[in-house]
């Protein structure tokens, strides 16, 4: 196993930066055209990704975020007219939520995606060619193992 020197922790330091310019880029791209932020917009792609409804965990797990910050954004999310709540008994639990896309939210992502992935692509995938991309892949996919165990 590799001791955290200076370069290691130097390169985490530079990683954390980096991916939060990168982030604030996209987010200011996301609110220029659509005056909606990036986490916003994350938690359209998170439902679109898991089928266009999901349990709140389910949104959580897949963002990587605390629950409580997700029930944040879906409130908002709702009270513009992008999701709804259902709630849906599942066994003798009648307080499960399942919180849909509407109709408006889909168009609404699909048409933001095209700004999402232009903003990535040119603050992000641009500067990576095909060895980086596989270095960076080979990188996070070692530390998703590592989460794993």
């Amino acid at each position: 196993m590799a001791r955290l020197d200076a370069a290691r922790l130097s390169a985490w330091r530079v990683l954390q930066s980096r991916v939060a310019e990168i982030e604030r880029r996209v987010d200011e791209d996301l609110r220029a055209e659509w005056d909606i932020p990036l986490n916003w917009f994350d938690v359209l792609a998170a439902l679109q990704r898991l089928g266009g409804s999901a349990r709140p965990s389910a949104i959580s797990e897949e963002l990587l975020l605390p629950l409580s910050s997700l029930t944040r954004r879906v409130d908002r999310l709702e009270e513009d007219g992008w999701v709804t709540r259902r709630r849906r008994p599942a066994g003798s639990d009648h307080r499960a939520v399942e919180v849909s896309l509407t109709r408006r939210g889909r168009n609404l992502w699909r048409a933001m995606n095209v700004t999402y992935r232009r903003s990535v692509q040119q603050h992000f995938a641009i500067h990576l060619d095909e060895g980086a991309m596989s270095d960076l892949q080979s990188a996070l996919d070692d530390l998703a193992a590592d989460d794993a165990d």
